[in-house]
């Protein structure tokens, strides 16, 4: 039943956590500006005019996404720029714009209605598809089409006069333009309806640290401007109108996790756990202007690189070996020495807007992702495989196959990896002839056939986001059902404590990778099961390390042991939440 406004009893909120942290603040409503209304024709004497318009419009676009790359470049570093010229390369499309200027010529459409006409087939086909790194791409032209819209009607921005100092947006999505406008210095957090993890927006929100909550559908009728909210990025929950105890609960924990963060920035010495054994923590990164912060906070090498962002630097065109070669032999110098897993293409269909045609067709997170795609189209696969090559001559990179359901698929991608070695052999050109190979572990297929792929692969890489979706059968980038993505279910726990015993017997190193190495509890049940390698966000190393550091492993297993024993979703979280009372009692006492 959906909450009342007029209803201000305190609330909790359950969606996905995509930028770790917890903050407190007050709550500010951003409504989308409406541009709907604009003149839908225009006479055969006013094509000129209009097209004069629409480019006055493109240029001040231009200036403003220019500006918006200066900021970031000032406050983040040059390396964030791509992302601000991802928004150029739609601006400037050639076949977009080409389409926007013949519906004004010959159909006589006000440029407002051809911009918003011409780019809907696009946004439509990319939120069509089932693969969140390519639906995020349908928000990025949203985004540069309302920008263009905006320009176009000559609408002024927003005023930001009177905002709180501790500003909690609250907004339908995380748009690039939204964080670059307001004083990112008074955000403290974002509560979204929609977002993902590669989203541009929750990108620039991780940089600068806002912990972020997405996936939560009935934030009008539960919040309001004005209310104080709690945001736990970490877990992923938001407390509307907490009690003072709350706050003072949470002001506690955000303290705690300054000081932390204070003591652990730069701390690179190893994360040993009170008796005594190695943890080793890592960074998932999505773009390579990541992996620097990612070192800095204490990662010992890049757990995941997902490599789909390689593919979005130019829109026009494949791109070319060595264009990739660039970016991973950069990614093997960044890490120098440290071990970088580079997952290999992953799209979300056999459909890709380089290769095949996408408008008007649909996608399934059951269709052709993967190492699927990549055997679909050996060529495409090929030179990714030989960019890696060459790359790994300059450092220790790690080859990881995506969404492996079975032996077969290992040994076809695995003959293509020798077919590459012998050519780049051939050619006299360097690499690391001993290039690991692993594979993802993120399909319940894969956990029952560990025992057959194990021989095959030098490690596994558990991908949770994705093994948590496929186990419960709750689509992850589908907010209505966002609260069923439940780290702590029964099915899930016993699944990834299949996977660390297997490995452990097969003499198969095993790497967390998914987002739930984030969480220090989860971290805890993770060391518990016997994993040892954990990648995370690089903003929650700092805090994992510390709490990894307290707590023993024999400890870690005892709970872990209980736990199992637990048959359902509410008896785990209850023991959990129970077990860790008992040991804020114990450490305070």
């Amino acid at each position: 039943m959906t909450q009342s406004r007029r209803d201000r009893s305190p609330q909790e909120l359950s969606g996905v956590g995509l930028s770790p942290g917890v903050s407190i603040g007050t709550a500010y409503e951003v409504e989308p500006q409406i541009v709907a209304l604009y003149p839908i024709r225009i006479a055969s004497d006013e094509v000129t005019r209009e097209l004069e318009r629409l480019r006055a419009a493109l240029k001040e676009s231009r200036l403003q996404l220019e500006k918006a790359r200066g900021k970031l470049e000032a406050e983040l570093g040059k390396e964030h720029s791509h992302i601000i010229d991802a928004h150029l390369l739609i601006l400037e499309d050639p076949v977009l714009l080409e389409e926007i200027e013949r519906k004004i010529q010959e159909e006589l459409q006000s440029p407002e209605r051809a911009v918003r006409e011409a780019a809907e087939k696009w946004i439509s086909a990319y939120r069509s598809l089932e693969d969140p790194f390519f639906r995020e791409r349908g928000s990025d032209v949203e985004e540069v089409v309302q920008r263009l819209i905006f320009n176009l009607m000559e609408l002024d921005s927003q005023g930001h006069e009177g905002l709180p100092e501790d500003l909690i947006l609250v907004v339908p999505e995380a748009s690039l333009f939204l964080l670059v406008e307001y004083p990112l210095e008074r955000v403290k957090g974002l509560v979204v309806k929609r977002g993902g993890t590669t989203s541009h927006g929750i990108i620039i929100a991780r940089s600068y640290q806002i912990p972020v909550v997405a996936g939560i559908q009935n934030l009008k009728e539960v919040i309001r401007t004005g209310d104080t909210l709690i945001v736990d990025g970490t877990s992923g929950m938001v407390q509307v109108r907490p009690s003072e105890r709350e706050i003072r609960n949470y002001q506690a924990r955000v303290r705690q996790e300054q000081k932390i963060q204070q003591e652990l920035v730069g701390d690179t010495s190893p994360c040993l756990t009170s008796d005594g054994q190695r943890i080793y923590l890592y960074a998932n990164v999505e773009i390579d202007s990541e992996v620097p912060l990612g070192l800095k906070l204490g990662g010992g090498g890049i757990g995941l690189f997902r490599t789909e962002y390689v593919y979005m630097k130019d829109k026009q065109k494949p791109v070319s070996e060595e264009q990739q070669f660039k970016i991973y032999k950069h990614l093997a110098t960044m890490v120098a020495g440290r071990p970088a897993h580079i997952r290999t293409l992953d799209f979300g269909g056999e459909r890709h807007p380089y290769f095949s045609p996408i408008l008007g067709e649909t996608d399934t997170a059951l269709g052709l992702r993967g190492i699927r795609f990549s055997l679909r189209y050996p060529d495409i696969y090929r030179e990714q495989i030989r960019a890696i090559l060459r790359g790994s001559a300059y450092g220790n990179l790690k080859i990881v196959l995506p969404m492996v359901s079975d032996v077969d698929e290992v040994v076809q991608a695995k003959r293509l990896i020798q077919v590459a070695k012998e050519e780049l052999l051939e050619e006299g050109v360097a690499f690391n002839e001993e290039i690991e190979v692993g594979i993802m572990v993120e399909v319940p297929a894969a956990v029952i056939m560990l025992e057959s792929l194990c021989p095959h692969v030098d490690f596994l890489a558990v991908g949770t986001n994705d093994l948590i979706q496929y186990t419960l059968a709750a689509s992850r980038t589908d907010d209505r059902i966002a609260n069923l993505f439940k780290p702590l279910h029964p099915a899930v726990l016993k699944s990834l404590h299949r996977v660390a015993q297997v490995a452990a017997a097969e003499g198969v190193l095993a790497l967390i990778c998914g987002e739930v190495a984030s969480h220090p509890v989860y971290a805890r049940l993770l060391i518990g099961m016997g994993f040892r390698h954990l990648s995370m966000s690089p903003f929650a190393i700092p805090e994992v390390k510390g709490r990894l550091r307290e707590i023993s492993c024999l400890e870690a297993a005892a709970m872990v042991e209980e736990v199992l024993r637990q048959a359902t979703l509410e008896e785990v979280e209850d023991y959990v939440n129970e077990f860790m009372k008992k040991q804020k009692t114990a450490v305070t006492s």
